[in-house]
Order: C-alpha cells, then structure tokens, then sequence
C-alpha cells in the first residue's frame, strides 16, 4: 500500500513539474503587462506532450556518509534514451535511519544517457554547513521519463 500511495505521490509531483516544464504553469503578477503584445492578441502555449505510463523509471542509490560533495554515478536504471526529457533527485535518509537530522542536502543532475542500462551522475551537497561531510548513509532517489 505505501508503494502506491509513493507512486501516486511521484506521478502528481511529476504531472506539476512537466506542466511547468511545458509552459502549462505560469506564475505572473497580475499587475505585469507585456508590452509587445497588442491588445487582443495572445502568446503562443506550447501543446502538451502525453507520457505513457511505461516511460517512468525509478532508482534509489546509497551514497553513505562523506567527507563532503560527491559526484556519483547511478547506473542500471533502465531506461533507453540517450537524453531522457527528465531526470528527478532527491535525496533521503536509509529506510532504516528513522532520525530526524537537520542536515541539509541539494541534489544536481549533470548528466543522464543510456550508458550501462540507463545511467545519471549527480552532484551531492550538504547544504547547511557549507558542503561539511555527513554520517547518515544517505541515499539517492530517482525519477526518469525516457
């Protein structure tokens, strides 16, 4: 049951950022008025693309602890693409580390292609100390859409 309600979580957070990603969602002050339309006329929307359902691959990858930022390979991830239109990461705590640490990460993809089965490399930074290393075995989650 948690596997679904993660899996419904992932797709409605990955239905907003590929609505932002498409220019379905915009945030605009009401105030704000482009001078370079006419009145009357509108801006081009950008049509949205359908992702089937067989297109979203996820992984988790164990970094452990570091001395500090890390590049990281994750590989084995399925995926076909040699430029997959997204890749999401997060970064989280073992499963079995129930701790409320007040660490702070940030997760960078720099790269993603079909290398190895589906690979990204990512940029791993503890945020609160200014890059400072980490004791958890933290962990690395993953969503790609081919």
């Amino acid at each position: 049951m948690s596997k679904r309600f993660m899996a419904g979580g992932a797709v409605a957070a990955l239905a907003v950022v590929l609505a932002s990603v498409v220019g379905l969602a915009r945030a605009d002050d009401e105030t704000f008025q482009d001078e370079r339309l006419q009145e009357g006329e509108s801006e081009a929307v950008v049509a949205p693309e359908y992702v089937g359902s067989g297109q979203f691959y996820t992984g988790v990858c164990t970094i452990g602890p570091r001395a500090g930022d890390i590049y990281f390979n994750c590989w084995n991830l399925g995926f076909t693409s040699s430029a997959p239109r997204l890749v999401l990461c997060q970064t989280r705590n073992s499963q079995n580390q129930w701790t409320n640490w007040p660490d702070q990460f940030g997760c960078q993809v720099i790269h993603a292609d079909n290398f190895q089965n589906g690979r990204v490399f990512v940029k791993v930074r503890r945020l609160d100390t200014n890059g400072a290393g980490w004791g958890q075995n933290l962990q690395i989650n993953l969503l790609v859409v081919n």
